[in-house]
């Protein structure tokens, strides 16, 4: 996946990590929705 992509074009062993946040009522908020592509 992502990581061993990385990992090969760097040639040394990576970490990744993701992290989330969800803005509260996104799914009502056109703003939201319209920076998401919706």
């Amino acid at each position: 996946a992502a990581r061993t992509q990385i990992e090969k074009l760097l040639g040394t062993k990576v970490y990744l990590e993701l992290r989330v946040k969800i803005a509260k009522n996104w799914q009502r908020d056109p703003k939201q929705l319209g920076r998401l592509g919706f």
